[in-house]
C-alpha cells in the first residue's frame, strides 16, 4: 500500500467527514426540524408567523455554519484532486480518475451555495417576509412555503452526500 503524507490524510479526513456532516446537517433540517414546526402548528396551535420565525432562526444558524464548512470541505477535496493529478508523486493508474472524482466531490459540496441562490432564494425570502409580517398572514401559505423549503432543502442535502460518495471512491480505488 502506498504511504500517503500526513497532509493528504488530514485532507481526506476533513473532506470525507466534513461532507458527511454537512449532508446530515442539511438533511436533518428537512427530516426532523421542519416537520416538527408543521406538527407544532397542527397539534399545538402555534401561529404560522411563529412557525416562520422559528424557521428563520434555523435558517440563520444554517446560513452561518454551513457555507464555511462547505468551503473547508471544498478546499480539502481540491487539494486531494491536485495531489493525485497525473504527473504528481501520488498519482497511480486507476480505472477511474481520482482527480476527476475528488474534483467532482469538491464541486458537489460547494454546490449547496449556488443551489440555494438559484432554487431556494424566493422561498427563503417569502418565509423571511412571513416571519417579520403580521400574524394575520395566510396560515396555509406559510405552511406551504415551509413544505416547499423542506423539499428543496432535502434535495440540497444530496449534493454533499454525492460529494462524500465521490470522495470515498477516490480515496479507496
Amino acid at each position: 500500500m502506498t504511504s500517503y503524507p500526513l497532509g493528504f490524510r488530514l485532507a481526506q479526513g476533513i473532506g470525507l467527514t466534513g461532507a458527511a456532516w454537512l449532508a446530515g446537517n442539511i438533511s436533518g433540517l428537512s427530516t426532523i426540524s421542519t416537520p416538527a414546526l408543521i406538527r407544532s402548528y397542527r397539534e399545538d396551535n402555534v401561529p404560522s408567523n411563529t412557525i416562520a420565525k422559528q424557521w428563520q432562526r434555523m435558517f440563520e444558524l444554517g446560513k452561518a455554519k454551513n457555507p464555511p464548512v462547505a468551503a473547508a470541505v471544498t478546499v480539502s477535496f481540491g487539494y486531494l484532486a491536485w495531489s493525485v493529478r497525473p504527473g504528481s508523486s501520488l498519482f497511480k493508474q486507476a480505472p477511474l480518475s481520482r482527480t476527476a472524482l475528488f474534483s467532482t466531490a469538491a464541486i458537489m459540496t460547494l454546490g449547496i451555495i449556488p443551489f440555494t441562490i438559484m432554487f431556494m432564494s424566493s422561498t427563503n425570502n417569502a418565509l423571511i417576509q412571513k416571519a417579520s409580517g403580521p400574524s394575520e398572514s395566510s396560515d396555509e401559505e406559510t405552511l406551504e412555503l415551509v413544505r416547499t423549503w423542506t423539499t428543496l432543502n432535502q434535495l440540497r442535502g444530496l449534493l454533499p452526500l454525492a460529494g462524500v460518495c465521490c470522495g470515498f471512491v477516490a480515496s479507496f480505488i
